[in-house]
């Protein structure tokens, strides 16, 4: 989140901050600073006329403020922070009243560590639209990058007070606590953080150092393995504005990570348009056609889903994804034969891809091949040991066929996290319990999985454990001889 445009520097367009393009300006006025001098010649023919258009309608209009800040937004898109910095000064001098160009220049302030800067430029902001949430977080990230934690903390309390479902507020709140050193308080921000988003990778880091500093190295060596598992994934935080810049780097890589974000917030329709758009940039980029399927298959459109697989394949013949993601949607389809064969694709591509081991022991153990089956689940957990769905899956086939000891090891693998599955998990692992013979284990994870229940509002589920408590809970009648 720190760097959103860092990544993009390496995109086509180059334009350096030296040379002669157009006109120097020496005629602009004083109160303007002068524009970059661009040179954009090696670029794609479409992105040159892109930024011309932009630079012209300048050169045409120096005093009009949207023409400026549409360059400024171009030249962000494609990671020309400097150049898009002075663009935004001049848009915000022309028309100091507009949110979007003050906003934008906070933005590129922060990606350039241009911290104070940063700090000054979204103040004013806050000042014009004083509920934009992407605005406070920024300003508070970059109070806490300039080690002004207790003013951080304050912005991050305050955005609590309007948005206590904001999992970034709280991780971020974590570490201006961590910063000063008051790591308790810090934890219990971070695990809040980590409820409310159990994929949140950089809070279950921050988590486990917190641990490991306080000497809780159990503690913080399950965080670090829920990390690995997480390490690239964080919860959705749409920014309206940002998207706008995005959308403008025409580029197939740029296109697609904008589609990425988009499917992650769940704006479905959105990502595929973002990844249609990057084809049209790159015709062979074999990552969209891959994401297609999985995005149009989850839009119910089958027949699109489908050409994107056959070119996907057409093009990369060896890509595992695209017969992975194949497999799910045909298994969505209920067209069992062709997702099987998928799936079997995929590992014989890559026999490591544990998802398709674990999907392609679900329609085996539908089809009542339980040997089988349990055999894709054991090549899951061992190529993905934090891989929960896995080790239920297979720890559910164990305890069927009486192997209690080592069907419970695996339900035990599903219980370190509390989300929504958690009740799940432990209703299972107090009746593998039961039925192991273990009355007393059994009780207490049943009970462990109603307060689960209950927490999670899963009141169909929590109605099931009750009835079984119940039952486990009466006391056994004496013999008579």
């Amino acid at each position: 989140m720190d760097t959103q445009f860092g990544r993009f520097i390496h995109l086509w367009l180059t334009i350096f901050m030296l040379g002669a393009c157009h006109v120097t300006f020496a005629e602009e006025p004083d109160s303007l600073p002068p524009l970059p001098k661009l040179s954009f010649q090696q670029s794609p023919a479409a992105i040159r006329a892109q930024v011309r258009d932009a630079y012209d309608a300048v050169l045409a209009a120096p005093r009009n403020a949207a023409n400026n800040g549409k360059l400024g937004m171009i030249l962000q898109a494609y990671g020309q922070l400097e150049g898009a910095e002075i663009a935004y000064r001049r848009a915000h001098r022309l028309s100091r009243s507009q949110f979007n160009w003050i906003y934008y220049l906070g933005q590129v302030q922060a990606a350039q560590g241009k911290c104070t800067d940063a700090v000054t430029s979204l103040r004013e902001a806050m000042n014009l639209k004083p509920d934009y949430l992407p605005a406070k977080l920024k300003l508070a990230e970059c109070l806490r990058a300039s080690s002004q934690w207790d003013e951080s903390e304050k912005v991050y309390s305050g955005i609590l007070k309007d948005h206590p479902e904001s999992a970034e507020a709280y991780y971020g709140l974590g570490k201006a606590q961590a910063g000063q050193h008051d790591l308790h308080a810090a934890i219990d921000s971070y695990h809040v953080a980590c409820k409310l988003h159990a994929q949140f990778g950089a809070a279950h880091y921050a988590l486990a150092l917190a641990y490991r500093t306080l000497g809780a190295d159990q503690d913080a060596q399950e965080e670090f393995q829920t990390y690995e598992k997480y390490k690239d994934s964080g919860p959705p935080n749409p920014d309206p504005l940002l998207e706008q810049v995005l959308a403008l780097n025409h580029s197939a890589a740029a296109q697609i990570r904008l589609g990425f974000d988009l499917e992650r917030a769940g704006r479905l329709q959105e990502a595929a348009e973002a990844h249609e758009r990057a084809l049209q940039a790159d015709a062979g980029m074999v990552q969209a056609h891959v994401n297609l399927i999985s995005i149009y298959g989850r839009l119910n459109q089958l027949e699109k889903a489908e050409q994107h697989y056959h070119q996907a394949v057409q093009i990369a013949p060896n890509e595992e994804s695209a017969y992975y993601n194949y497999g799910v949607l045909m298994s969505d389809a209920g067209r069992v034969e062709d997702a099987e064969k998928a799936f079997r694709k995929a590992i014989e591509i890559n026999p490591s891809h544990a998802e398709a081991h674990y999907n392609l022991g679900v329609l085996l153990e539908q089809r009542g091949l339980l040997t089988e089956a349990e055999s894709e689940f054991q090549g899951a957990v061992q190529r993905q040991p934090g891989y929960r769905l896995a080790h239920f899956h297979l720890g559910r086939l164990l305890v069927n066929r009486k192997d209690f000891s080592s069907g419970i090891r695996h339900l035990q693998a599903t219980i370190g996290t509390d989300d929504d599955e958690t009740p799940t998990y432990l209703y299972a692992l107090g009746a593998a319990y039961a039925r192991a013979g273990d009355r007393e284990t059994a009780i207490r994870y049943l009970r462990q999985g109603s307060v689960a229940a209950q927490s999670h509002r899963q009141f169909g589920l929590l109605t099931s454990i009750e009835k079984d408590l119940k039952a486990l809970e009466v006391p056994d009648l004496p013999r008579r001889d």
